[in-house]
């Protein structure tokens, strides 16, 4: 008998560099979506003018957010490793260390509250800037796996060697400082993307039976840690939970079939990096008028909510006329002339 799910989508590549598969961006999309909902439902009930039931949902989904974000872009560290050290270096200078400085800058200078000189702002890494500067980090360190790349298992076990290493320090150390924190706990799910990026085409292809399984576990944890922040993020006991919904997470987006929902939220997927830039701003800005309207806790949820999406898909829309604004100025040029130099490189005699 036929069975009545999906197969797996193959992998189709959806930028010029190729090998990027249409679920990663979707999931990717989804994600990044999901941190706007967050953001925009927590800016006003952190300051007493919030919707209860709004932020319990966004509790239910904490264990899955960013974990799913880290471990996404730690699948790419393989294919990024693969290329000439200078060509790697610069992409992340050029794509996530440039904006994470300009965002910094304008946000601390123009929006942050206390200002940026306030000490908070720079041990928190940027304020919500943390993802940027947790990134930034994890592809430094990501640096000395290199040697390893053309070693499959050498790789695999280096990568989750930390994985393990930085959960373990997470747990057991006292850290006074959030963007540590948040990166060693964060920043493992990127390394175990890395590590299982060759696991997961086999992945794809578990029985329905298993992942239904894996699935409700997932929800109970999920409903557990609504009430339990450490069940939820931070401590190795809201490790199982994030992996267990990232692994049901991936089987599902890989049996989405092609459509207009699909092609959304992989374009925004591909873009995550200017949703996840715009949106906090938006949502702070929108707070401030609010609070200024006096407008009730639903009203202002909905529109600090809403106001934070659509300037996140009105500036996506735009990338292609700021591009400054999230990736370095003519940064493709200077790729090119490094790319050219590493083909010399290979090609002069040793």
């Amino acid at each position: 008998m036929p069975s009545a799910i999906p197969a797996p989508v193959p992998p189709a590549a959806t930028t010029a560099a190729g090998a990027r598969m249409q679920w990663m961006d979707m999931l990717r999309g989804i994600a990044v979506l999901l941190v706007v909902v967050l953001h925009g439902a927590d800016i006003p009930y952190l300051n007493g003018n919030g919707v209860e039931e709004w932020a319990q949902v966004n509790r239910y989904l904490e264990p899955f957010r960013m974990p799913l974000l880290m471990f996404l872009s730690g699948m790419l560290l393989p294919r990024s490793l693969a290329k000439p050290l200078r060509l790697y270096a610069w992409g992340k200078v050029a794509a996530i260390l440039w904006p994470l400085l300009l965002w910094i800058l304008l946000f601390g200078l123009f929006i942050y509250h206390g200002g940026i000189e306030s000490p908070v702002f720079w041990r928190s890494g940027g304020d919500y800037l943390w993802f940027l500067t947790a990134l930034t980090i994890c592809y430094l360190i990501g640096v000395g796996l290199k040697p390893l790349v053309r070693n499959r298992w050498a790789f695999i076990l280096a990568a989750l060697g930390l994985f393990a290493a930085m959960l373990l320090t997470r747990q057991f150390t006292d850290i006074d400082l959030s963007i540590a924190t948040r990166t060693l706990y964060n920043g493992a799910f990127f390394f175990l993307g890395a590590a299982c990026v060759r696991a997961v085409p086999r992945w794809i292809r578990a029985p329905g039976a298993v992942v239904l399984v894996l699935g409700i576990i997932a929800v109970v944890i999920s409903y557990m840690g609504a009430d339990d922040r450490w069940l939820r993020t931070g401590t190795l006991y809201a490790v199982p939970g994030s992996v267990i919904g990232i692994a049901v997470a991936i089987w599902l987006a890989s049996r989405v079939r092609s459509g207009l929902l699909l092609t959304f939220l992989a374009w925004v997927g591909r873009s995550s990096i200017v949703v996840y830039i715009v949106h906090f701003p938006a949502a702070v800005l929108t707070h401030r008028l609010m609070n200024f309207l006096d407008a009730d806790p639903f009203t202002h949820t909905i529109m600090c909510t809403t106001v934070a999406l659509t300037v996140s898909v009105a500036a996506v829309a735009l990338r292609s006329r700021t591009p400054w604004l999230y990736v370095f100025p003519h940064s493709s040029g200077i790729q090119q002339r490094l790319g050219r130099r590493a083909e010399t490189r290979v090609r002069l005699p040793r």
